[in-house]
């Protein structure tokens, strides 16, 4: 009777563990990297869509339609506006921080401002509408000079998947081109990547979402990739003039 209810015992435990283990969502475990920044805002439905300012004083981002603001390297986030429209990216126009609302290559369609590098907002400019008619911001294109660009470079489907039957989608990769020839950046993360950025200082920044390109399994339903709700900024240690 003993070995009996011992048996039944142990098959009940299991029975238990393997509930809990369809239930448990994919835990992210990122170590720091020699040569990036890797900042979060969570519990965030989007990731990061446009970026301005620096870690090194002021850095504003938008996580589609919210926007943050930090002063302190990202240590805490101050969300200084909410808007119904998605925010495709941010310029500066002689003196007044524009977000732009139109998506594609080019942001464009400023349709906020603020006058205080990002900490309130207005739909009230400071022109005419017809001079910011012309202004366009590259969203996955930074120029250093004539020779040299670095960009987003989406990634074909490349690995076949024996369940799912299917090539898998394959995360974003960051791209230096000099003089037409284009070279793989070293960049350690799988992610979907929004945007580019270029400081001041010549850092880049990388607007990213909280995608995992990993299979996940929840109430015995396997998805893949992953979704985390989490904004990330990834931020060169190096200026571009050290890759």
């Amino acid at each position: 009777m003993k070995i009996k209810f011992l048996v039944l015992f142990l098959f009940g435990l299991s029975l238990i563990v393997s509930c809990r283990k369809d239930n448990v969502e994919k835990i992210e475990t990122e170590v720091e990297d020699e040569f990036w920044i890797e900042l979060r805002i969570p519990e965030q439905k989007k990731g990061v869509s446009a970026i301005y300012g620096s870690i090194e004083d002021t850095l504003v981002i938008a996580t589609h339609n919210k926007i943050y603001q930090t002063t302190n390297q990202g240590k805490s986030w101050v969300n200084v506006y909410n808007t119904a429209l998605g925010i495709s990216g941010f310029s500066m126009f002689k003196g007044e921080l524009l977000a732009h609302s139109n998506f594609g290559d080019y942001a464009s369609s400023p349709f906020l401002f603020s006058l205080d590098h990002g900490k309130t907002w207005s739909r009230k400019s400071k022109y005419d509408y017809l001079v910011y008619d012309q202004i366009r911001v590259s969203r996955e294109v930074i120029s250093i000079n004539d020779q040299k660009q670095f960009k987003i470079k989406s990634q074909p489907d490349k690995i076949n998947d024996e369940d799912y039957n299917r090539p898998l989608r394959q995360p974003d990769k960051l791209i230096q081109v000099y003089k037409g020839n284009e070279t793989l950046v070293y960049f350690p993360y799988e992610r979907d990547l929004n945007c580019l950025y270029l400081d001041v200082n010549h850092r880049i920044y990388i607007g990213a979402e909280g995608t995992q390109f990993a299979w996940s399994s929840k109430n015995n339903v396997r998805t893949y990739p992953t979704h985390t709700d989490a904004a990330i900024i990834y931020i060169s240690k190096l200026p571009v003039g050290q890759f």
